[in-house]
C-alpha cells in the first residue's frame, strides 16, 4: 500500500500497516498523531496532544526511522514521531467536536478501508495506481518485443533496461544463445555483389523480406526504419538499433545470405 495518502486532495497522511514497521501495534493500522491533528484542524503547539487526549496510553506507539522496515516512507523526526492505533482513531473522531471529525471518518471507512481490504492499496479515484502502471509498462515492454519481432537478445537488452529504470534486480541471462549474424552491408561485401546496401534493402522489400515501420519522430512527424517479417526472420534477426532503441536493424545469418542472394536474383561474384 502507498503509505502517504491523500485526503480531500491536501491533506498528506501518513499511515502505516504491519508489515511497515517492527513495533507491534493493535489494531489494523497506525496513523501519524501529527497528520490527524493537521485535518481535524488543531492548531499550534498543542495540536498533536488535542489528538493523544483522546487515545488510550497503550494505542500510542513512538515511532523512530529505525522501527520502518518499509524504506520507501518518508524519514521521520530524529526524535521519532507519534502513531495512534485505527482503535484510538475512533475515539479521537467520535469525541471531537472538530467539523472535519466526521468527513474524515467516512473516508477512513467508507472509501480507505475497504479499498485497501479488497485491493492491497489505496489510489485517489481518477489516479492510475502504481502497481497497474507497473503492470501495463511490463505488458508494453512485451508488445513492443513481439511488433519488432525480437530475437532473446533483443528481448533479454529490453528485460535489462527494464530492471534497471524500475531499481529492480531480477536476474537474467547474460546473453541468448543465438547464431550469430552481420549486417547487410557487410555481407554484400564478403559475397563480392555489387549493390549497395540501399538497392538490396529495396529488392527485400518487393520480396515481403523487409517491411517500413514508423515511429514518432522527436522533432514531429515520423521516421521509417526497416525490420525483418515474418519470412524474413529465415534469414536473419532483428536487433534493437544502437543508434535509437525505438527502431531495429535487420542482421543476417551468413549461411543462409548465398540463398537470400539468389532469392532476390543476385548472382555471387567471387572475390579476387
Amino acid at each position: 500500500m502507498k503509505q502517504m495518502l491523500q485526503f480531500e486532495g491536501r491533506h498528506s497522511i501518513l499511515v502505516l500497516m504491519p508489515e511497515d514497521v517492527t513495533v507491534p501495534f493493535k489494531g489494523d493500522f497506525i496513523i501519524s498523531a501529527k497528520d490527524v491533528a493537521a485535518v481535524l484542524d488543531y492548531r499550534g503547539e498543542k495540536a498533536t496532544t488535542n489528538v493523544l487526549k483522546f487515545c488510550k496510553e497503550d494505542h500510542i506507539y513512538n515511532v523512530t526511522n529505525s522501527d520502518l522496515l518499509n524504506r520507501k516512507v518518508r524519514k521521520l523526526n530524529n526524535a521519532g514521531e507519534k502513531f495512534i492505533s485505527n482503535l484510538s482513531l475512533n475515539r479521537v473522531l467520535g469525541q471531537s467536536e472538530q467539523p472535519k471529525a466526521i468527513p474524515f471518518q467516512d473516508w477512513l471507512y467508507e472509501d480507505m478501508l475497504p479499498s485497501v481490504q479488497k485491493t492491497g492499496h489505496y489510489a485517489l479515484p481518477g489516479v492510475e495506481s502504481e502497481l497497474l502502471h507497473f503492470k501495463k509498462e511490463a505488458y508494453m515492454v512485451e508488445i513492443a518485443a513481439n511488433v519488432l519481432r525480437l530475437p532473446e537478445s533483443g528481448r533479454l537488452k529490453l528485460l535489462g533496461d527494464f530492471n534497471r529504470q524500475h531499481g529492480l534486480s531480477i536476474p537474467l541471462p547474460g546473453y541468448a544463445d543465438e547464431p550469430i549474424t552481420e549486417s547487410a552491408t557487410e555481407l554484400l561485401k564478403k559475397h563480392g555483389v555489387g549493390i549497395q546496401t540501399k538497392a538490396f534493402n529495396v529488392l527485400l522489400l518487393s520480396r515481403g523480406i523487409l517491411e517500413e515501420k514508423e515511429r514518432p519522430s522527436s522533432k514531429g512527424g515520423t521516421k521509417t526504419y526497416k525490420s525483418l517479417t515474418d519470412t524474413g526472420l529465415e534469414y536473419g534477426k532483428n536487433i534493437i538499433s544502437p543508434n535509437n532503441p525505438r527502431e531495429t536493424v535487420p542482421h543476417y545469418y551468413p549461411e543462409r545470405f548465398k540463398e537470400l542472394l539468389n532469392l532476390v536474383g543476385l548472382e555471387r561474384i567471387d572475390a579476387p
